[in-house]
Formats: C-alpha cells, sequence, structure tokens
C-alpha cells in the first residue's frame, strides 16, 4: 500500500494562480499591442496589496498589476482585476493607471484616496513583497525590462567580454546567432555526478541568456568548441515550486523558480534563478514520482568554494538515492503542517534560526547539540512525529534525538 505522501503535490494552488494569470495575460496582450501598440513586460499577482495614502491605507484584494512599454520606452502600471458577471462570463477590469513619473490615473470609488496623487511603485512593490502572503505570482514576458532599468555600471557587465565573443563566435559557425548575455560559467566539480547525461560529455559548461531566444540557454565546450548543450531545453518561466537545499545544508526552503529547464531525463531539471544583480544562478532539480521537485545548488563563476555543496550533504544525498530526497521533499510539508495546527504563521523556509515546531529550541542549536545536519534533523523529527501519530509531544521527541546522538558520540569515543 502506498503511502500518502506519495500521492500528495502541490499543484492546485499553482495551477489556479497560472490560470489567472494567463487569463490576465492573454487578454490584455492582444489588446494593448493593437490598440496602444504597448508590450506587456510584466505581471505581478497579490491576493492583497496596500496603498498608504494621505487619507490611510487602502487595500486591494486580488490585484493584477501588469507593467507595459510604449513604442517611446515609456513604462506604465495598470492595476487590473478579474471580474465575473452573473452568467459567470469573466473579463478583465482596470481601474488604476500609474505612468512613468508615478502621476495616479484612477477610476470608481478609488479616486476619493489616489486624485491628484503620485505613487513611487518601486517602493509600494518592495513594501508590498515583503509581506508574506500577499504575492502570489510573477509572469515576466522577457527580461527587456531589466536591461533598461539596469544602471550604466550593470550594463556594462553585460558589454560581451572574450569569453562571450568566443562562445558567440564559435556558435556562429554553427548558423547560430543567439545574441548572449549573462554568460556565466559552471566552476562546480561535482555537477556531473548528479547529472552525467546532462553534464557528461564535457568538463567546461556555461549558462546564459539569449536574447533572440528570449529563453535562458546551456552551453558546452565540446572538441574545443562551445555549442548548446542539446541535452537541456531552453528554459520557460515556471510556477511549480521547487525544494530548494543550500550549499551548508542549513536552509530548506520551498519557492518557485524564475524558469525550469527540462532535460533528456523526465526525472531531472534545471532550476533558473536570478541573484540580486541580475546574474544567473542554476540548481539542479531531481523530479520525485509524486511530482515534487528537490533541488540542490551548483556552485558558479565568481563564487569561491563556500558555493559548493557541502561534503556530508552531497554524500547523504548522493548515497542514500531517491528515497532520502523524497523524505526530504516532505519534511517541508510537514512542518507547514505543524504551523497551520499549532496556529503559527506557515513558512515556507527552514533554517536554523527557526524553532522547532511547539518547542522552545531552534534548528541551530539542535544542530549544536547533535553535530548533525539541518536536512538529517528535519527528516528524523518529522519521522518521529509520525510514528507517534501526533500522540507524542515535540519535547520529548528533541530530547530523545538528542540522547540518540550523544549515545552515538559517546560510543566513538570509547572505540578511539
Amino acid at each position: 500500500m502506498e503511502e500518502k505522501t506519495e500521492q500528495y503535490t502541490f499543484g492546485p494552488e499553482e495551477k489556479d494562480i497560472l490560470e489567472k494569470l494567463n487569463k490576465v495575460e492573454s487578454s490584455v496582450e492582444g489588446y494593448i499591442q493593437e490598440r496602444y501598440q504597448r508590450e506587456l513586460i510584466k505581471t505581478k499577482y497579490y491576493s492583497e496589496m496596500v496603498i498608504n495614502t494621505d487619507k490611510g491605507p487602502i487595500t486591494l484584494k486580488d490585484v493584477f498589476i501588469t507593467e507595459e512599454q510604449d513604442p517611446n520606452g515609456k513604462v506604465s502600471y495598470h492595476f487590473r482585476w478579474i471580474k465575473e458577471n452573473k452568467n459567470g462570463e469573466k473579463s478583465i477590469e482596470e481601474n488604476i493607471v500609474v505612468d512613468e513619473e508615478g502621476k495616479v490615473f484612477s477610476s470608481g470609488g478609488l479616486d476619493e484616496y489616489l486624485k491628484n496623487s503620485k505613487i513611487d511603485m518601486e517602493k509600494l512593490f518592495e513594501e508590498n513583497d515583503i509581506e508574506k502572503g500577499r504575492l502570489k505570482g510573477i509572469s515576466e514576458k522577457s527580461i527587456q525590462k531589466s536591461e533598461i532599468e539596469q544602471s550604466k555600471e550593470e550594463q556594462k557587465q553585460e558589454e560581451p567580454n572574450d569569453e562571450t565573443q568566443e562562445i558567440e563566435e564559435d556558435l556562429k559557425e554553427q548558423g547560430q546567432d543567439l545574441g548572449l548575455t549573462r554568460v556565466r560559467k559552471i566552476k562546480d566539480s561535482h555537477v556531473a555526478e548528479r547529472m552525467p547525461e546532462v553534464f557528461g560529455d564535457s568538463d567546461e559548461h556555461a549558462q546564459a541568456y539569449s536574447n533572440k531566444l528570449h529563453r535562458f540557454v546551456m552551453l558546452e565546450k565540446v572538441n574545443e568548441s562551445w555549442q548548446l548543450n542539446k541535452n537541456v531545453e531552453p528554459a520557460r518561466t515556471t510556477w511549480k515550486s521547487i525544494i530548494s537545499i543550500d550549499e551548508q545544508g542549513e536552509s530548506i526552503e520551498r519557492k518557485v523558480p524564475y524558469a525550469l529547464m527540462k532535460t533528456n531525463r523526465d526525472d531531472k531539471e534545471i532550476a533558473v534563478n536570478l541573484g540580486a544583480y541580475g546574474e544567473i544562478e542554476i540548481e539542479t532539480v531531481d523530479v520525485l514520482p509524486c511530482q515534487e521537485r528537490v533541488a540542490r545548488g551548483v556552485r558558479e563563476e565568481g563564487q569561491g568554494l563556500e558555493g559548493e555543496e557541502n561534503a556530508e550533504i552531497r554524500r547523504d544525498l548522493n548515497t542514500q538515492g531517491k528515497e532520502y530526497i523524497h523524505e526530504l521533499a516532505h519534511q517541508v510539508e510537514n512542518v507547514e503542517e505543524q504551523q497551520k495546527e499549532s496556529g503559527q504563521e506557515v513558512d515556507s523556509q527552514i533554517t536554523e534560526a527557526d524553532y522547532i515546531p511547539n518547542t522552545d529550541k531552534t534548528w541551530g542549536e539542535l544542530m549544536e547539540e547533535t553535530g548533525e545536519s539541518l536536512p538529517n534533523l528535519v527528516e528524523r523529527y518529522n519521522n518521529e512525529m509520525t510514528k507517534s501519530n501526533g500522540k507524542e509531544q515535540p519535547q520529548s521527541i528533541i530530547q530523545r534525538i538528542i540522547e540518540d546522538y550523544q549515545m552515538v558520540s559517546h560510543e566513538h569515543n570509547i572505540g578511539h
């Protein structure tokens, strides 16, 4: 009989978010291109957005903000809602527009609060994005807008260097002009162990963004010539979540990457994220039978050895196989459920600083007392909770874990 966790996926909520974003984008994109010659750059979906005005804060529910660019490069922000009539027919309604200068144009009851006002959209996004649960999803049509907004220093970093030119020249000889930017080489010496089918044909790999394809691509050097990695599809924006384990095993986090690359294996993918300065960061992804995705960091150009996966974490993940990864994936789910049951705010990230549910001890304190890694402790704790069917107190389980590790440590010392 299959365990219940084997049948669990987080699909329904993600699917609902994706459907709503697709509904807005498909309705807006063609309309603004035909009527105003504007391009849709980005859509952000908030379950709740708070705007502070001179007359007090106003809260907007289930709002979609589309970032649009006109032929002259001017950007405007449009606040839209999905409305449904009595016949069940849906339409998109727009009630607020903020131009490039921050000037607000509003209609209906919102005019009372927003008339003759200005909104700093960057600040508004920052204030709302840091509040958990408000931002539900983002869809970017391309990264053109982020390139427009880059500072001169960042733009300089985008200019082709000798290495990028070498890659471009090799690709052009193969009849491929991709307009590459953000080229970054992979420096992780163990990545081929995780994905030999993807990274096994070459010792040199890199990822980049193609302005021609509007996609992230994976590159490899074969027979002294750079080429597209034929085992990896160009990345597409995704709303599938991944469970990401950091390089030191100090944090386990559920998140939605910027994009996912499919590979020549159904159970292997590559997640693409953008760093603080727009640099590409990738993670290898194991796709489990239950459709959970467990991601592991990859050391890249510009990172020291600390960016490479901890040897202990690497050993556990490599030697214990898919069963261990599967169990680890569902520890996040278990912790989220316990947070809900105890009335805590659900946080999809587990770090050393977090308190173990229903205890006064942090995961970091437990790591110090046992000498064990965070993933192993989370797995052990949740396994013990499952065995007891919730009847045993968490404090009791924590104490038993500490005693078990102390016993192992004691026996180890005696053996020496």
